[in-house]
């Protein structure tokens, strides 16, 4: 393999990782004893205090702005609370940035060797009265002027007595609920969550003679949560097992999946090296029964794919030395889309989902592409480069707008980069070789290398020659019609079809969401063109299809449809009846304060995507799909 032009960072993760001495002498004031405690679970905040080594003169403090994983400039600076800065026992005047609201400016008084810096942060989002769910870039501010790589910090996590919790961070000593941490660089701190509670459970995952510990630690609102089937274990340990065959590399000491089942957390999931941080979709009914699993079911995957793309390899310009400087995202179409691609293929591999409901997340995310209309002016580059601008963007008119649609887009584009390159090498290639090419480079190191786009298209044409620069270009830069959105399902020897009934994936999607990246509700985008919520508020309009037509919008509730009463049945039987009549849909809506009937002019029946088998085309899903053999898989 050509060699990749690679910018090697140290990260200088926890002893015995060689470079932490160097790191520890390049500190620039010393070790930072930060102490973060939850006094009172029920209330939900967190007090925080550093004590932090200093010289005289001006200071400059930062509050992480963009974290690694988040791609936006997100720090929750808006939320911090009673900052107080002293020295000696005396308050110490602070202000803030007027420009960078993220950065405060303090001079330190002469003869001052440490500071103590207080105050709080309530985390309702990440705690309840059972348990704890910490970042530490919520509750620590560190130095200007260095990079974060070279400030080390002794991080204490004081919690109730009696609850237990899980970190990638090595344990110094605990007692009666005060757990300190070794000493870590900054920037591990910061990719070293921990979680904590009252109800808690660790499963080993390490496979059988691997001398590499992986877990799964779990925390729950109460113990019946934190059931979880032996078979559903035994999908998570081949899971560790298909990873290292595809992979054949780790680059992390020990592995955590950290998880919170919690029905009064936020939910979502942030990948770190040598651990995750998931807040289940579903909440705390994760295992509960096999529609919510199902659902669920690639998201530890996804997460651990992570921890060779994104973290140990990421895209050059989303490395930076502080958590200030800008992140580059434009490069997200290969750190997210290939991670959701190979993340969903571990996930059947390892068995945690069949080849079918594969094949039915696919035919949905699929009818999801062709009917988002935005495709027509937005190339998928754009939702990359203005992703900080996409994540939490209102649902109304996002079909036109489009959403931060490189993770299912970018599925359809690496399953069509696998396809081909099966095509051109006759079956003898796949992209499981350019991953085991691209990410098992310096096993088991910790230090992070960083790509650019040129890296990916030489690993690409080192496993099969092929012009996959413009290939790549003309994905991610084109418009409806210039990119080839159904050809890796369709190099596959399947295609994409409708039919007249729901796949299971799309109705458990619908009725016990969220999850795949849209809410709970009624999807009949790809008929009528309405995405609603069950109670009839109509959530987003396909542009210019039939509902568009007619003058529906977003925010319209619908009351009543051809002289019934709103439900979602109804909706369902009359598009059906519709496809038989020339009569269109009588649509009565609640808007402002007024009421008006809109006539759907549509007849084509109800139409719900799925994958069909193309009789006399190789069936590369078959083979994409199939578990790899595990003989390397306890390395």
């Amino acid at each position: 393999m050509k060699r990749l032009s690679v910018l090697l960072i140290a990260l200088a993760f926890l002893a015995p990782v060689p470079g932490l001495a160097q790191t520890q002498a390049n500190a620039a004031a010393g070790t930072v004893d930060l102490t973060v405690r939850l006094a009172h679970p029920e209330q939900k905040l967190l007090y925080v205090h550093e004590v932090m080594p200093v010289q005289p003169g001006p200071l400059t403090l930062y509050y992480p702005k963009y974290i690694p994983g988040d791609h936006s400039p997100d720090g929750p600076i808006g939320t911090l609370m009673g900052l107080e800065i002293s020295a000696n026992g005396k308050r110490i005047a602070w202000h803030r940035d007027e420009v960078d609201m993220f950065t405060f400016h303090l001079t330190v008084p002469p003869a001052t060797q440490r500071i103590d810096i207080r105050f709080e942060f309530p985390a309702e989002d990440r705690a309840t009265r059972n348990l704890l769910d910490l970042t530490w870039d919520h509750v620590a501010l560190y130095r200007a002027g260095s990079p974060a790589r070279d400030q080390l910090y002794r991080p204490t996590l004081v919690i109730p007595a009696g609850w237990r919790h899980a970190s990638a961070l090595t344990t110094e000593s605990a007692s009666d609920g005060r757990i300190t941490f070794e000493p870590v660089p900054f920037n591990t701190l910061v990719d070293s969550p921990v979680i904590a509670g009252k109800y808690f459970r660790e499963i080993d995952l390490t496979p059988a003679g691997s001398s590499v510990r992986r877990y799964l630690d779990m925390v729950g609102d109460d113990a019946a949560v934190l059931h979880i089937s032996d078979r559903q274990v035994a999908g998570y340990r081949r899971l560790i097992e298909q990873a290292q065959a595809l992979f054949q590399s780790h680059h992390y000491r020990d592995y955590h999946f950290l998880l919170v089942l919690s029905d009064y957390t936020s939910r979502g999931g942030l990948e770190h090296h040598q651990s995750s941080d998931d807040r289940s979709h579903i909440g705390a009914g994760m295992f509960s029964d096999a529609d919510h699993f199902m659902l669920s079911a690639s998201f530890l995957p996804h997460e651990y794919v992570h921890s060779w793309n994104g973290k140990f390899m990421r895209p050059a310009k989303l490395w930076q030395p502080d958590f200030e400087r800008p992140e580059h995202s434009r490069m997200l179409w290969m750190y997210e889309s290939l991670t959701v691609y190979l993340g969903d293929v571990l996930t059947v591999r390892s068995g945690l989902w069949s080849p079918e409901t594969w094949r039915q997340a696919v035919a949905y995310r699929a009818a999801v592409m062709a009917h988002q209309t935005g495709r027509a002016w937005r190339p998928l580059i754009d939702t990359t480069v203005a992703a900080q601008l996409l994540y939490g963007s209102p649902k109304a008119w996002a079909n036109w707008r489009r959403q931060t649609d490189f993770y299912r887009e970018g599925e359809l584009l690496w399953l069509a980069v696998d396809t081909k390159i099966r095509t051109l090498s006759g079956g003898r290639h796949s992209l499981d070789d350019f991953a085991r090419r691209f990410f098992s480079a310096d096993n088991g190191s910790f230090v992070t290398r960083t790509y650019s786009f040129d890296d990916v298209v030489a690993a690409l044409n080192a496993v099969q020659p092929y012009d996959w620069r413009g290939f790549l270009d003309g994905w991610i830069e084109g418009v409806d019609g210039e990119v080839p959105l159904l050809s890796g399902i369709e190099g596959s020897g399947w295609r994409l079809a409708y039919t007249d009934q729901p796949s299971r994936f799309q109705s458990a999607l619908e009725n016990v969401g969220p999850g795949e990246l849209s809410p709970s509700g009624v999807n009949a985008m790809f008929s009528v063109g309405l995405f609603l919520d069950h109670k009839g508020t109509i959530e987003d309009v396909l542009w210019n299809g039939p509902a568009f037509k007619a003058g529906l919008a977003p925010h319209m509730q619908i009351v009543a449809i051809d002289g019934q009463a709103y439900s979602t049945a109804l909706l369902r039987a009359d598009i059906a009846r519709a496809e038989h009549t020339r009569q269109p849909l009588q649509v009565r809506v609640r808007e402002d304060g007024g009421i008006e009937t809109h006539a759907i002019d549509y007849h084509g029946g109800p139409r719900y995507p799925q994958l069909l088998r193309v009789a006399g085309k190789p069936d590369y899903l078959k083979q994409i799909l199939a578990p790899r053999r595990t003989s390397r898989a306890a390395h």
